[in-house]
């Protein structure tokens, strides 16, 4: 009896740290650490960035990075890369400031249709990569300075405004908790949800691991594929949506660094190209990392260009360790 017990305890001591090791070595892993350790770093040494107003702008800030980075994951996910989530960001917040009025049809009518814009932009773009089989980067960067283009022709400078009830949401809270947080929390939520505990995710991975393994599996390549696109085109004009709140108008160049900043997301929290491996989790770390960061900088009065420099490198490191953790996993497998 007492060596069963025994038996059983083993067991199940050796699934606990299976599970924890397994934890440890999932590629999102490192990003909450290193956020974790960051951010709790600045908030013990820097007593103005550990401020209420502060940290709440901090939430505000990422908010709309989180936003887009979680479309990015759905195109890096399915092998792409989507390069024009920063003209749908202009093009929408541009489209806000022109047509949003007081009366509350207004507001819906125009985020209906920011949102719409954002989704047929992602089917095109989906359309492009999968049936006439044009390079997803290639695609994506010529619609963003499409998009660009329209958004300077319309608002050749910042200018217009947006109704001031639209432009509460973002300071907005319930309870003590800022509406950004739980709207990105909501959306980040619904990303896993898709991503990890439905068909259509699935389909997703798999065509991210290898288009023509998945087709084998019976896959629609090109249903895929645009879904992956349409989300990515929703996420970003949601984020413009958002970001017309916080500017209470539009500008042409607003969505300008999210193409860059996005993309650093998804790869620092754990997404791998064409691997269809990767978390929304991470993601979301991520971006309160680089968002943390930026506003750790302007606190210790670095320069933009060098928060562009410093975003630029952790892109690189993030690339590079993307690229060695797939190396060491086929050899772990022995491919």
């Amino acid at each position: 009896m007492k060596r069963s017990l025994m038996k059983e305890n083993f067991r199940k001591e050796r699934f606990r740290n299976e599970r924890l090791r397994g934890a440890l070595l999932t590629p999102s892993a490192p990003i909450f650490f290193i956020t974790a350790v960051i951010l709790l770093t600045a908030l013990a040494a820097s007593e103005s960035f550990r401020s209420p107003y502060n940290l709440n702008n901090v939430i505000i800030q990422t908010a709309a990075l989180g936003l887009v980075s979680l479309g990015q994951s759905f195109a890096i996910l399915a092998g792409d890369v989507d390069l024009c989530v920063g003209g749908v960001i202009s093009i929408v917040t541009v489209t806000a400031a022109l047509l949003m009025k007081d009366p509350p049809s207004s507001i819906i009518l125009t985020a209906a249709l920011g949102l719409l814009i954002g989704v047929a932009v992602g089917v095109v773009n989906g359309v492009l990569t999968s049936l006439i089989r044009i390079d997803a980067m290639v695609t994506t960067f010529a619609s963003n300075s499409v998009l660009l283009g329209l958004a300077l022709w319309l608002m050749e400078s910042p200018g217009g405004s947006v109704p001031y009830v639209w432009m509460k949401l973002p300071d907005a809270k319930i309870g003590f908790i800022p509406v950004p947080l739980l709207i990105l929390a909501a959306f980040a939520a619904a990303s896993w949800f898709i991503l990890d505990r439905t068909a259509a995710g699935f389909h997703i991975r798999a065509v991210g691991g290898g288009e023509q393994s998945a087709f084998t599996s019976g896959v629609n390549i090109m249903k895929t594929k645009i879904a992956a696109h349409a989300a990515g085109g929703f996420f970003a004009a949601l984020a413009g949506l958002y970001l017309s709140a916080r500017m209470g108008s539009g500008d042409a160049l607003s969505g300008v660094p999210f193409s860059l900043d996005s993309m650093t997301a998804v790869i620092a929290g754990g997404t791998n190209f064409s691997t269809g491996v990767g978390s929304v989790l991470g993601t979301t770390a991520a971006a309160f990392l680089i968002t943390g960061l930026g506003n750790i900088f302007n606190h210790m009065g670095v320069s933009t260009y060098w928060q562009y420099v410093l975003k630029g490198v952790l892109l690189v490191i993030a690339v590079t360790a993307a690229a060695l953790r797939t190396r060491f996993a086929e050899r772990g497998s022995g491919g």
